[in-house]
């Protein structure tokens, strides 16, 4: 499954860590080092997977990966490319349930539009559009409650694997981590944006001597 590929054919720089799962490259590049820490950490995503369809690279705010090492051994990634294999191929599966068959349909029903029913072909390709439009939410839908079922799944499996207590622990730091990344965001523009007392004072001589001249 490719995921993210515009950001994994950027990220050419030296891997801090490299495993192999399964015959799969894993490689972990910490966001610091790139031009994506502002894209995605200001949106509070700390860790971003991305591959080329074979390989992956893990892309990882360097402070979140420290809080959350164990997140990310070997025997926890295993357990989340499963994760990301099996969503791949169920999202294969819906989409071919529902974007073949639909198509098919509007290709025979445009064709007969056209040939039998010239007078009403343009109100029979609307209301097709429409049912295009429904498929495709409902297969939206399909496939979010799919990948959300995986992911419980997937979650399941990393808290038997670590144990309750540890897997809460890290669910703990990993909040810690957003309030004080945020925190810090929050005071440093602040201190950004707060005016000098002297300019204000300046700014309310200039409109003192304003009204005196009026």
């Amino acid at each position: 499954m490719k995921l993210n590929l515009k950001v994994y054919r950027q990220l050419n720089n030296e891997p801090f860590l490299t495993q192999e799962i399964d015959g799969k490259m894993i490689e972990f590049h910490y966001m610091n080092d790139t031009p994506f820490l502002f894209q995605y950490a200001s949106r509070g995503r700390f860790a971003i997977w991305t591959s080329d369809g074979q390989n992956y690279r893990v892309l990882i705010e360097k402070k979140y990966y420290e809080a959350l090492q164990p997140f990310y051994e070997a025997e926890v990634n295993k357990i989340w490319l499963n994760f990301l294999e099996n969503v791949s191929s169920v999202s294969r599966k819906i989409n071919m349930y529902f974007i073949i068959p639909t198509l098919f349909l509007y290709v025979i029903i445009a064709g007969l539009a056209t040939f039998l029913f010239k007078d009403y072909t343009l109100q029979i390709l609307l209301g097709m559009i429409v049912l295009v439009v429904i498929s495709n939410m409902i297969q939206g839908r399909i496939v979010n409650k799919k990948v959300r079922d995986e992911n419980l799944r997937a979650q399941d499996l990393i808290r038997a694997h670590m144990g309750n207590e540890n897997f809460e622990a890290l669910i703990k730091a990993q909040e810690d981590h957003y309030h004080d990344y945020f925190k810090f965001q929050e005071e440093a523009s602040q201190e950004m944006v707060e005016p000098n007392q002297e300019q204000i004072e300046v700014k309310e001589d200039k409109k003192d001597d304003s009204n005196t001249s009026n």
